[in-house]
């Protein structure tokens, strides 16, 4: 059996390990910008000086 510091060392572990940084770094962006970008369609209409009107949206 291979010794642990060998197999964690392998460039084999560079791909996932670098896929998991990169979403762990999207994701931790994503949360501390999102009351900025995620907001529901009546406070985007709202921001841009339009009034939302639900009922108009009902079929």
């Amino acid at each position: 059996m291979k010794p642990w510091k060998e197999i964690v060392a392998s460039p084999i572990w560079y791909i996932p390990v670098g896929l998991l940084c990169i979403f762990i770094s999207i994701e931790g962006i994503h949360l501390a910008k999102h009351d900025k970008y995620c907001k529901t369609k009546a406070q985007w209409m709202h921001e841009s000086g339009l009034e939302y009107e639900r009922e108009s949206e009902a079929q």
